[in-house]
Protein backbone atom coordinates (compact mmCIF):
# COMPACT_ATOMS: atom_id res chain seq x y z
CA UNK A 1 0.00 0.00 0.00
CA UNK A 2 2.47 2.51 -0.60
CA UNK A 3 1.62 6.23 -1.56
CA UNK A 4 2.56 7.45 -5.15
CA UNK A 5 2.62 10.50 -4.45
CA UNK A 6 6.17 12.11 -3.20
CA UNK A 7 5.52 13.01 0.36
CA UNK A 8 7.73 13.11 3.01
CA UNK A 9 7.13 9.52 4.28
CA UNK A 10 5.01 6.87 2.35
CA UNK A 11 1.79 4.97 3.75
CA UNK A 12 4.07 2.06 4.37
CA UNK A 13 6.22 3.91 6.65
CA UNK A 14 3.89 5.54 8.40
CA UNK A 15 1.59 2.35 9.02
CA UNK A 16 4.74 0.74 10.52
CA UNK A 17 5.04 3.80 12.76
CA UNK A 18 1.63 3.60 14.11
CA UNK A 19 2.19 -0.04 14.29
CA UNK A 20 -0.57 -1.62 12.19
CA UNK A 21 0.60 -4.60 10.21
CA UNK A 22 -2.35 -5.03 7.99
CA UNK A 23 -4.90 -2.04 6.57
CA UNK A 24 -7.42 -2.52 5.00
CA UNK A 25 -8.36 0.17 2.26
CA UNK A 26 -9.63 2.09 5.25
CA UNK A 27 -7.21 2.48 6.98
CA UNK A 28 -4.93 3.39 3.98
CA UNK A 29 -6.89 6.07 3.13
CA UNK A 30 -6.90 7.32 6.73
CA UNK A 31 -3.41 7.21 6.98
CA UNK A 32 -2.98 8.65 3.34
CA UNK A 33 -5.38 12.15 4.27
CA UNK A 34 -2.97 12.04 7.24
CA UNK A 35 -0.02 12.07 5.39
CA UNK A 36 -1.17 14.89 3.01
CA UNK A 37 -2.18 16.76 6.28
CA UNK A 38 1.04 16.69 7.71
CA UNK A 39 2.80 17.71 4.31
CA UNK A 40 0.46 20.62 4.62
CA UNK A 41 1.13 21.55 8.13
CA UNK A 42 4.95 21.27 7.67
CA UNK A 43 4.76 23.50 4.83
CA UNK A 44 3.05 26.06 7.20
CA UNK A 45 5.52 25.31 9.42
CA UNK A 46 8.29 25.32 7.94
CA UNK A 47 8.02 26.63 4.77
CA UNK A 48 7.45 25.24 0.91
CA UNK A 49 10.56 23.72 0.18
CA UNK A 50 11.49 22.48 3.58
CA UNK A 51 13.56 19.38 2.99
CA UNK A 52 11.72 16.07 2.54
CA UNK A 53 15.02 14.13 3.08
CA UNK A 54 16.37 15.84 6.72
CA UNK A 55 15.59 12.76 9.08
CA UNK A 56 13.56 15.36 11.69
CA UNK A 57 11.32 16.36 8.97
CA UNK A 58 10.47 12.80 8.32
CA UNK A 59 10.17 12.19 12.48
CA UNK A 60 8.12 15.23 12.53
CA UNK A 61 5.79 13.89 9.87
CA UNK A 62 5.47 10.52 11.33
CA UNK A 63 4.69 12.12 14.59
CA UNK A 64 2.12 14.01 13.14
CA UNK A 65 0.37 11.48 11.14
CA UNK A 66 0.49 9.45 14.07
CA UNK A 67 -1.40 11.78 16.35
CA UNK A 68 -3.70 12.70 13.81
CA UNK A 69 -4.39 8.91 12.86
CA UNK A 70 -4.51 7.88 16.89
CA UNK A 71 -6.53 10.67 17.71
CA UNK A 72 -9.26 10.94 14.88
CA UNK A 73 -12.74 11.64 16.23
CA UNK A 74 -11.57 12.50 19.44
CA UNK A 75 -10.51 15.22 22.06
CA UNK A 76 -7.32 13.37 23.18
CA UNK A 77 -3.75 15.81 22.91
CA UNK A 78 -0.82 14.95 21.84
CA UNK A 79 1.56 15.65 25.15
CA UNK A 80 3.70 18.43 26.04
CA UNK A 81 7.05 16.94 25.74
CA UNK A 82 5.66 15.88 21.91
CA UNK A 83 4.48 19.52 21.02
CA UNK A 84 7.94 21.13 22.46
CA UNK A 85 9.49 18.72 19.85
CA UNK A 86 7.46 19.43 17.59
CA UNK A 87 7.87 23.21 18.07
CA UNK A 88 11.52 23.08 18.74
CA UNK A 89 12.60 21.19 15.30
CA UNK A 90 9.79 23.19 12.96
CA UNK A 91 12.00 26.20 14.43
CA UNK A 92 15.54 24.57 13.74
CA UNK A 93 14.10 23.79 10.11
CA UNK A 94 12.73 27.13 9.67
CA UNK A 95 15.85 28.80 10.61
CA UNK A 96 18.28 26.57 8.61
CA UNK A 97 15.96 27.30 5.16
CA UNK A 98 16.31 30.77 6.19
CA UNK A 99 19.54 30.51 5.96
CA UNK A 100 20.10 28.81 2.91
CA UNK A 101 17.80 31.01 1.16
CA UNK A 102 19.88 33.71 2.29
CA UNK A 103 23.06 32.13 1.22
CA UNK A 104 24.26 32.36 4.94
Amino acid sequence: MSNDNCYVVSTDEALAYIGIDYADDMVAKNVERNIKAADAYLIGSIGENYPVDDPRAKELALMIVADLYESRGTRSTISGNTRKIVDDISLQLRMELRRASDGI
